[in-house]
């Protein structure tokens, strides 16, 4: 099969063509460009940490051997991170403008598939939507590789279908292929799908070229199969990655088009106006099938793979395939008059970069963990109460994350009690920080999920909240103060409910299973789920270790059990002593109303307890910090 750049039909005037391409590519530059001193990533963090070395040696050995992605873009960071240092727009600048050039690329690669329109069409969404864009912010492989994955396409284009393809276009293909091989494994599977749909379509006069790129670029990854065998022995993002629901893939598309009816609408009317202006078009038949393919066949894979062997699938890895997805939507617009084509294209710049810009808010966005912001609020606190008033805990995942933020802010530098968090035993020794911690105030932060019980743990000790930042839930820095005044961030607690009880002193071995608390409903207590639920108890345990539960439970009328929690008095007290364990209720989001509640103590060794009292109020929920949370899946 053969096709020439030139048989669609809505050819635009060369100027007018590379006008609008000039345009979506330099709008799409300068998106990528504002505001790209944000604070790393997590993962980008990762990533720098990794690159801390002296040696090439050391940098495979401990940088790239024990992570779960290929070493190319680690590699290029190693080198780079010398020449320009850590600042954060310098890092990631060579990602932003690979980014812009994949638009550039996109539009070249489906005008030679589908016609100008096509191509227009689809570099604009790649110039504007927030999923392209973020992923070219951030000094990771995921936009770059997207790059490498559509230069990879262009020249396997080139070599199977020009008239003489020569043998720079095997080259090419070759080393493209190849940098999709060591930017992602998902960028990998990508060149593997495309490299064998290839034979199907060989004619026999490139035999040799097509074969010989394919050598040429296993060739090259050969240095990397060890590293990769080892990637495949570890569990990855398999270690903490949920399965994939089965509606996910739909939950994708809708995030990859900025979760938004207007981005829809604009997809719909394009639909629309191909569907008036169809003709057939037997040549693009072809090319039509292959991008439904190479955006369908990685997203199945890694969706099966995910939920029968090992859950890998995320928003990110599909980005490499994405713009198939869009070269496939608008495929059937080569018959599209040359006016509305520019039309549309300058809608879609217009409205495109509107939508995402001013009405997803994407710059005022929070996407990822704040780094930067919880490093100076904990340094500011340092100054502002003195380093030795506090006593410090952090959930991180490395903590120079932190530490590279902290040495920015005045060389400033803190000590922490802990340093992570994930249940079970750390539970256990963060209460034996509060426990020993002399000063007036406590300063928690994380910046990654933490078990729900922290909060309710510092704030049975440190019941007051001096200065709070909450970055739209994906991290924050909160400082404790044991003193309980007007002026505490939670000053505002309502009490809906309490009960005092008489001490009682049964003979030895006799102490009750169940103290009685409170039954009725939320209606009854007026709850309005304004502000958060929490119950209380005060208590002296004999014991160090008791086992007891403070409990809520939501029943149906039936007897069901429509929600059930729980906190452990022994993250709370201590033996022969009387400590407050405090239970919040994740009562918002749910119609409990008027359903049965039972709050109630659940001692299951009939250990030796007092209960002195029950409190159930209300408190405000966490602030966030004025940043809106990204509504984009990753």
């Amino acid at each position: 099969m053969r096709k020439s750049s030139q048989t669609i039909e809505n050819n635009l005037p060369g100027r007018q063509f590379m006008m609008l391409t000039l345009v979506i590519v330099v709008s799409g530059l300068i998106l990528r460009l504002l505001h790209l001193d944000f604070s790393y990533s997590n993962d980008e963090l990762s990533a720098l940490s990794r690159v801390r070395f002296n040696s090439f040696s050391d940098l495979v050995s401990k940088g790239f051997f024990v992570d779960g992605h290929p070493g190319g873009i680690q590699v290029f960071l190693f080198y780079w991170v010398k020449l320009v240092g850590m600042n954060e727009w310098a890092v990631r600048l060579p990602f932003a403008l690979a980014g812009a050039m994949g638009i550039w690329i996109t539009i070249r690669l489906f005008t030679r598939w589908f016609g100008q329109a096509a191509g227009l069409f689809s570099g604009a969404f790649v110039a504007f939507l927030a999923f392209p864009l973020l992923y070219s912010q951030i000094a990771r492989p995921y936009g770059i590789g997207m790059t490498f994955c559509m230069i990879m396409a262009w020249y396997w284009t080139k070599l199977l279908f020009d008239e003489k393809p020569g043998i720079h276009h095997a080259f090419a293909y070759a080393l493209s292929a190849a940098a999709c091989m060591y930017t992602h494994y998902f960028s990998f599977l990508l060149a593997l799908i495309m490299g064998i749909s290839g034979l199907f379509l060989l004619n026999k006069d490139r035999v040799y070229h097509y074969t010989g790129a394919g050598a040429l670029a296993a060739l090259l990854f050969i240095p990397h199969i060890p590293i990769t065998l080892n990637h495949l022995s570890i569990g990855g993002v398999g270690l903490w990655l949920a399965k994939p629901v089965w509606s996910w893939p739909l939950l994708h598309i809708a995030s990859v088009f900025n979760n938004s009816v207007i981005i829809a609408g604009l997809v719909v009317l394009i639909i629309i106006i191909q569907v008036r202006y169809l003709k057939p078009e037997p040549d693009t038949s072809v090319f039509r099938v292959l991008s439904l393919l190479f955006f369908l066949l990685p997203m199945i894979t890694g969706f099966f793979y995910s939920r029968w062997i090992n859950p890998v699938l995320q928003d990110s890895v599909l980005i490499f395939s994405f713009p198939f997805l869009l070269g496939f939507l608008f495929s059937f617009s080569a018959s599209i008059p040359k006016r509305l084509v520019i039309i549309m294209t300058s809608v879609l710049i217009i409205v495109g970069i509107s939508q995402t810009v001013f009405i997803h808010k994407y710059y005022s966005r929070q996407h990822f963990g704040e780094f930067r912001g919880v490093a100076q609020a904990i340094c500011t606190w340092n100054q502002k109460y003195g380093m030795d008033n506090i006593t410090r805990a952090v959930s991180v995942n490395n903590p120079w994350y932190l530490e590279f933020y902290m040495k920015q802010e005045n060389s400033c530098e803190a000590t922490f009690s802990q340093y992570d968090n994930r249940g079970g035993e750390d539970l256990t020794v963060l209460k034996k920080v509060l426990e020993k911690a002399e000063t007036p105030f406590f300063a928690y932060a994380w910046t990654k999920p933490v078990p729900p019980e922290i909060r309710d743990m510092i704030l049975a000790r440190f019941p007051c909240i001096v200065e709070a930042f909450n970055f739209s839930g994906l991290s924050e820095a909160t400082l404790f103060s044991q003193q309980n005044q007007s002026s505490c961030r939670n000053a505002t607690i309502k009490t809906i409910f309490y009960s005092s009880f008489q001490s009682e002193n049964p003979g030895s071995g006799s102490f009750p299973e169940f103290y009685p608390g409170y039954e009725g409903t939320l209606y009854e207590l007026s709850y309005d789920y304004s502000n958060q639920l929490v119950a209380a108890v005060e208590a002296r345990t004999q014991e160090h270790l008791s086992g007891a539960l403070l409990v809520a439970s939501f029943h149906d009328d039936d007897g069901e059990t429509l929600l059930w929690t729980a906190s452990k008095f022994d993250l709370f007290t201590a033996a022969d002593s009387i400590s407050t364990i405090r239970l919040t209720i994740p009562a918002q989001g749910k119609d409990l109303s008027n359903k049965k509640m039972k709050i109630y103590v659940w001692n299951p060794r009939k250990t030796e307890l007092e209960i002195r009292s029950l409190t159930i109020f209300t408190e405000p929920f966490p602030e966030y910090s004025g940043t809106a949370a990204n509504q984009t899946r990753k």
